[in-house]
Formats: C-alpha cells, structure tokens, sequence
C-alpha cells in the first residue's frame, strides 16, 4: 500500500472509505446474516476476527474524534493490524489453520492453569477440570509427519507476527507492529509520551495529551478494514461485501492492486 500519500487529502479519502466499510459491515450483521456450513470453523473464526476488526476500528475513530493520541490507541490499532492479517491467514491455510489455533489456545489455558495453581487462585481446581473434560471430549488429532511439520509451522506464524509477514512477503511491514507494540506495553515510548524538551533550554515540559496521531493511523486502519472485508465477503453467499469494498478501493485509487498479500512457499 505504499502507492497511498501520507497527507490529509488522503487521510481524508480513507476516513471516507473506512466509513463507507463500516456501515456495509454494520448492515451485514443486522440483516440477520447466516454463516454458509462448508468449512464451517474455518468461516466462524473469520467471522469473529473480521467483526473484531470493524468494531475495535469504530472504537479507535470516535477515540481519536474525542482528542485522544498515539499511546491511548496504539493498542487498539495493533490488534486490528495484527487481526487483518490473520484473517487472510486463517483462510489461505484452512482447517490447519483452525487446528493450530485450537492447539495454541489449550497451550494458553495451560499456561494460566499454572498460574493459578502457583498464586493459589481458588478456582485452580475447577479450571483444570474444566481443561480435562474439554481435552476429553477434544483429543489432540493423530497427523502423520507432513500434517505435524505443517501443524509446528502454522503455530509458530500464529505466535510470531514477524514471521506471519515473512510469510506472506510483507516483513516490511513489521516496523509498523513493532512501533505500535513499543506503545502498547510499559515502555519508553509511553514513559515519555506526555512530556516534551524545550529545543532551546532542554527543560523538560509537562503535555496534557500526547502528540498528534497524524494520518498515518486512519490509512492504516482503513487497509485493515479492506483487507478483513475482501478476505470476509466471498466465504457468504452473494459476496455481499463487495460493492463496498470495490467502492473503497476505487475511492483510494488502489485498482490494480493487490489488497490482499500471496502467502509464500
């Protein structure tokens, strides 16, 4: 996406869009919309990333209407960034996919048994009974040395961004995630956030709100909403989508374009 201008004419453009994306979204979902059944985890997994994406987007727009900054959204734009991407990924891989996701998630609750047992949290008990019976009912699948070499590898891109975007020809795109993530946990970037140094005297000065976003983030977060939606809409029946997202694209100049990137070997 680097044909787009990093300037308010095309900030502009792409407020417009992101709108325009949201509102389609928006009437998706209240026309009582029915996921199609074939590759249906695949599908539900989608669908909720992709709403996440539009309703965490929503949110960070009437954020930044209200004169909040960088390190208040920075948070939220890292998880529809990191989210767009992993729709597309989820989708291009399929089952293998949702079972690599399934097997990170139970290496979480894990995790977080662990804790529980260590800090001695009263519900341990209940958690890891819990944990049993879903893993009862849910047992890890037999996959033969391809299937499991795939299995490792899916769950090491859904675990890494960095390697997600190699992936998929886009480890340029990293530096933004990286920045948004120095902004998104105790840093130094969000210890400095609110202060400012004079040029001429060095004093170091007080700000009531950190400095401006710039244009950058409603681009950004409108190629989010693009990518989600174009990954989104041709899994249910009629595309429905795509008047708005080839809307989006027209609007923005992107005909021609890739929107959405290849996975690579």
């Amino acid at each position: 996406m680097t044909e787009l201008a990093d300037d308010k004419e095309t900030a502009e453009r792409a407020r417009a869009a992101a709108s325009l994306l949201l509102e389609a979204g928006d009437r998706l979902v209240a026309s009582h919309l029915s996921l199609p059944v074939e590759n249906y985890k695949v599908v539900l997994g989608v669908y909720s990333w992709w709403r996440l994406v539009n309703r965490t987007s929503a949110a960070v727009l009437l954020l930044v209407d209200n004169g909040y900054t960088a390190p208040e959204v920075a948070p939220l734009m890292r998880n529809i960034f990191n989210h767009a991407y992993a729709i597309n990924w989820l989708v291009d891989n399929g089952e293998a996919a949702v079972d690599a996701l399934v097997s990170v998630g139970a290496g979480e609750r894990e995790k977080l048994q662990g804790w529980l047992d260590r800090t001695g949290w009263p519900i341990a008990a209940q958690y890891r009974a819990e944990i049993d019976a879903y893993t009862a009912a849910n047992p890890e699948p037999v996959r033969d040395g391809a299937a499991e070499a795939l299995h490792k590898r899916l769950k090491d891109e859904l675990g890494n961004v960095a390697t997600m975007l190699e992936r998929y020809g886009s480890a340029d795109i990293y530096p933004v995630y990286k920045h948004l993530s120095g902004m998104s946990h105790t840093s130094v970037q969000t210890a400095s956030a609110y202060l400012a140094q004079d040029a001429s005297s060095g004093d170091v000065q007080v700000r009531s709100t950190a400095v401006d976003l710039g244009y950058a983030y409603v681009i950004q977060l409108t190629i989010a909403l693009l990518q989600a939606a174009h990954v989104f809409s041709p899994l249910l029946d009629g595309d429905p989508l795509r008047p708005a997202v080839d809307q989006a694209i027209a609007d923005l100049g992107l005909e021609g374009l890739q929107v959405v990137p290849t996975r690579t070997p």
